[in-house]
């Protein structure tokens, strides 16, 4: 067996934040208390991360996959491909696909990057008092953060697969505690993570004992399809690794974190996890998807009855959200379901497609709360006649909300839902699109309620909010690339655009 043979330049957008979290780490050790010097070394790094995951996503655009971290010979990815094709021995595989989630990972990260780099003390909900994070140790655990989100996004290996997708979660955790205190939903996710590692790692054993071997895709379990016997163990592993990433996507019923920490842990990481933490999770189950290419047919209902739930029960919560954050969670909770509707068809650039365009806007409208929330927390009813006070923001938010329910302007909204669909009609599958019309009529008046009192009059002699400068200046040009992606779909969806 040979050494590893590894392409920097296909590895950079992994490479590029851990190396920039350990830097920090150093720089800090160095000129202790220094914020500025850790804040432009993330900025850096994140800046490099995305950079050169567009680079590959350009590169990979004919369909084909740039590989590195290659291990010719190694006995424990040993697999038996089918007649006519041969296997990849390289570990990281990066399809067009994948460098999208990459990208998405890395301009998140960026943006909750930037508003952690304000020089704002954090309430405390212990005793009411504020403090002021370490921005050098919050650098560092977004950059660790991003770095397993952009590793299980490209991994094809169950090793790789699961340190990635912890990587992306438990960063967050400590994030939450230091922006909250112990009442900041912290314990959720901590439960949360160790539930869904530890059926991870079940689903593991089980596909290791079926397919003889670690790597996950649909190679590796062409061989263990073919027999009735290690056809059912495996599965029994996608349906538990379906499962595991559940919990981090928050679906039904692997959802009741989402709501609970969101509006709790403060803004920064509710963007954190609505975005990173999310691309993380499609990451893993769209390699999961591609590993059940064998037993498609069998797991098919626990994939669409996931689906179908998830889409209609979050919309369906969401009617009752008074809070914004509270609002958004829910939101999440039915998109969730939106993103794994076409993974039930085996559609993974319809699912990646529609998570790059609900990340965009997500942030997009969590900016938008982050700069009206300079005097504290807000409530919907608090964005009545926002658009007489703050056009702009207004503006932003509307498209980002309109986006996210698939209403014109936000067209590039409305195409990803068709995307999500067409796979499900093409199959016959219509048990799970026709729920999906259903939660997405739900989900009109979810976001249309918001949008109703973002454009009504108002109190005309209610003083304009205070507003976030920064925070601003994120939701601008998070809107203004929603904005390009409605006018160029392609931009987001990809060449699967309808």
């Amino acid at each position: 067996m040979s050494a590893p043979q590894i392409d920097v330049a296909v590895a950079a957008p992994v490479l590029a934040p851990a190396v920039g979290a350990v830097l920090v780490l150093a720089v800090d050790a160095l000129a202790p208390r220094r914020r500025l010097p850790a804040i432009l070394l993330a900025a850096l790094a994140l800046l490099v991360s995305l950079g050169t995951a567009l680079a590959l996503r350009v590169q990979a655009s004919g369909g084909g996959e740039v590989t590195t971290l290659c291990r010719p010979g190694d006995p424990a990815m040993s697999l038996t491909p089918p007649p006519g094709t041969q296997a990849s021995e390289c570990l990281l595989r990066v399809s067009q696909s994948g460098a999208l989630l990459q990208a998405l990972a890395g301009a998140a990260g960026l943006a909750v990057l930037v508003l952690l780099a304000r020089q704002r003390g954090v309430p405390s909900l212990e005793d009411g008092t504020t403090h002021r994070p370490d921005g050098v140790v919050e650098a560092a655990l977004l950059l660790a953060t991003v770095t397993g989100a952009c590793t299980v996004s490209v991994a094809h290996d169950l090793g790789t697969w699961l340190v990635g997708l912890e990587l992306a979660t438990l960063p967050i955790v400590a994030l939450a505690v230091l922006r909250g205190g112990r009442d900041s939903g912290a314990m959720q996710l901590v439960t949360t993570s160790v539930a869904s590692f530890a059926v991870a790692v079940v689903g593991a054993g089980l596909w290791v004992t079926a397919t003889g071997s670690l790597r996950l895709s649909g190679v590796a379990s062409w061989a263990a399809g073919q027999t009735g016997e290690t056809r059912a163990v495996l599965t029994l592993a996608v349906v538990l690794l379906l499962a595991a990433v559940g919990f981090k996507l928050s679906l039904v019923p692997f959802h009741a974190w989402a709501p609970a920490t969101y509006p709790r842990a403060g803004l920064e990481v509710a963007m954190l996890l609505a975005g990173v933490s999310t691309v993380a999770a499609v990451g893993g189950l769209v390699a999961v998807t591609d590993g059940a290419a064998s037993v498609r047919a069998a797991a098919t209902p626990a994939f669409g009855v996931l689906a179908v739930v998830s889409m209609i029960g979050g919309a369906v919560l969401a009617l009752g959200a008074s809070d914004p954050l509270r609002l958004i969670a829910w939101s999440g909770v039915t998109q969730g379901g939106w993103i794994l509707a076409p993974l039930v068809a085996g559609d993974t650039f319809a699912a990646v497609g529609y998570l790059a365009v609900y990340v965009v806007a997500v942030v997009a409208a969590l900016a938008v709360v982050a700069a009206l929330s300079v005097d504290g927390p807000r409530r919907l009813d608090d964005d009545r006649g926002l658009l007489r006070r703050r056009p702009v923001h207004a503006a932003v938010l509307t498209l980002a909300l309109l986006t996210m329910a698939g209403l014109p302007p936000g067209v590039a909204g409305l195409l990803a839902k068709v995307m999500a669909l067409r796979p499900l009609a093409t199959e016959g599958l219509w048990w799970v699109a026709l729920p999906a019309v259903v939660a997405a009529v739900i989900g009109l008046a979810v976001y249309l309620r918001w949008v109703a009192l973002v454009l009504q009059p108002g109190d005309e002699h209610r003083p304009p909010e205070r507003t976030d400068r920064t925070a601003t200046v994120v939701a601008v040009v998070t809107g203004v690339v929603l904005l390009a992606a409605t006018l160029v779909p392609v931009l987001l969806l990809g060449t699967g655009t309808p």
